[in-house]
């Protein structure tokens, strides 16, 4: 779950085709309940690479899992990188907080800046490439001092779905049933999108813990001409309502932005921070308005520039989503960005 610009292309291109879904039984795993907090409901909050340390810190109280940015998925499809220094120190930090330490591995490639579906391709249509990273994988959590795994493999298409169950499948054999295994998906509002995407989310529903719903980058500077919501409670409502349709509820953790984008004006449009967001419409002599059909805040300043973010208020907001639904959490990218995380019941 790399930084959320870098997912646009592949998200926008994926979510235009429409595929039958397989109708397989979905099966919670048991150790899915083992790695829920004593409170009953999970709250992730990811680390992306460089981040400070100390962000953990300051968020410890309210979360129970650090999802730590992570390893790649080499071109070839045959192995991964080795966890970096920087990541082996929030790992470290994850623990000195009495906090699981999830690793992210993606097939994110940083020759071509986002997400690459060949990666994916080579990898998980060969049983050998499969193997291999399953093994690396596995070794990390058992000899590398990781807790847990979470798959964010994006940029796929319906063709990726059988590879996709089966590199999950292999994963859980090799780790066993105490391992905690989760996967971030890609958000889409029918069914049929989720398959579009590449996840058979009933198969993969078996072997998988919880399945992390990105619900967020429904707009962003990738669309120039069209300002909107990072990731509107009317979009976000109707994507979990696709995925709950395919698998059981109470294995899906809503993933809320805790961010937002700026167009136009005289800088670079791209991601700030809620902080920067806030601060930005404070220089200007602006102000923000909450929109709470968006369940966001925006603002348009004098210098024509648009800023939408995704704040605490915010998280508040998909909180009382995810408890509607049932689910089991949510999952706050990132905890550099966003607003410090009060403690959630």
């Amino acid at each position: 779950m790399s930084e959320p610009i870098r997912r646009h292309v592949a998200f926008a291109v994926a979510l235009a085709a429409a595929l039958a879904v397989s109708g397989c039984a979905a099966v919670q795993h048991p150790s899915a309940q083992a790695a829920t907090p004593t409170n009953g409901f999970d709250v992730t909050g990811f680390e992306p690479e460089g981040a400070a340390a100390s962000f953990i810190d300051q968020d410890a109280a309210a979360i129970n899992v650090v999802g730590v940015d992570g390893l790649l998925v080499n071109t070839a499809g045959t192995g991964v990188t080795a966890p970096s220094a920087d990541a082996e120190v929030r790992r470290d930090r994850a623990h000195a907080d009495g906090l699981t330490a999830q690793l992210l591995v993606s097939n994110f490639d940083d020759g071509i800046g986002d997400f690459s579906e060949p990666i994916a391709e080579k990898l998980l249509t060969s049983s050998a490439n499969r193997a291999k990273v399953v093994s690396a994988l596995a070794t990390d959590v058992q000899t590398g001092g990781w807790d847990s795994i979470m798959i964010d493999f994006e940029a796929m298409t319906s063709a990726e779905k059988p590879g996709l169950t089966a590199f999950a499948t292999e994963l859980r054999t090799e780790l066993g049933s105490s391992a905690r295994i989760d996967i971030a998906l890609q958000a889409s509002t029918t069914k049929a999108g989720y398959a579009a995407l590449g996840y058979d989310v009933p198969a993969l529903a078996a072997p998988i813990d919880h399945l992390t719903l990105m619900a967020y980058d429904q707009h962003g500077p990738w669309e120039p001409d069209d300002p909107g919501p990072v990731g509107s409670l009317s979009w976000t409502t109707s994507a979990v309502t696709a995925l709950t349709s395919l698998a059981p509820a109470d294995q899906v953790v809503l993933g809320v932005a805790g961010y937002g984008y700026h167009w136009e004006g005289p800088s670079e449009p791209g991601q700030v921070s809620d902080r920067q967001a806030r601060a930005r419409v404070a220089a200007s002599g602006a102000t923000a308005t909450w929109n709470a059909a968006a369940g966001e805040w925006t603002a348009t300043l004098p210098n024509g520039e648009v800023l939408w973010w995704s704040d605490a208020e915010s998280l508040t907001a998909r909180v009382a989503l995810a408890h509607r639904y049932g689910l089991t959490g949510v999952a706050v990218w990132s905890l550099d960005l966003s607003d410090t995380i009060a403690p959630i019941s």
